[in-house]
């Protein structure tokens, strides 16, 4: 298991609503790869479309974070192809 702190953005368009603690959208940190990972919010309690915020993430397997999986590795996140969002890990925990 991987825990990590990361900067997210949440698109204005896409998702039509706000998420709360627990969300599991799917993550892309390698090309045509998507993961499961589970968000924690840290000082809020919802995420609204067009917010930016640090929040942490859990993922059950680091092999689907890539080889290269490291502080400041931008990844994608959304809930089909499109993505509804991106990020930046901060800190590994």
């Amino acid at each position: 298991m991987v825990k990590i702190r990361a900067h997210i953005k949440l698109y204005e368009k896409g998702r039509e609503t706000p998420f709360s603690n627990g969300y599991r959208p799917l993550f892309n940190f390698i090309e045509e790869m998507k993961t499961s990972g589970r968000i924690d919010l840290i000082d809020r309690e919802q995420f609204c479309p067009g917010e930016e915020g640090e929040v942490e993430i859990v993922f059950l397997n680091k092999g689907y974070l890539g080889s290269d999986f490291d502080i400041g590795k931008m990844f994608l996140f959304g809930e089909g192809s499109e993505p509804l969002g991106e990020g930046t890990v901060k800190e590994i925990l």
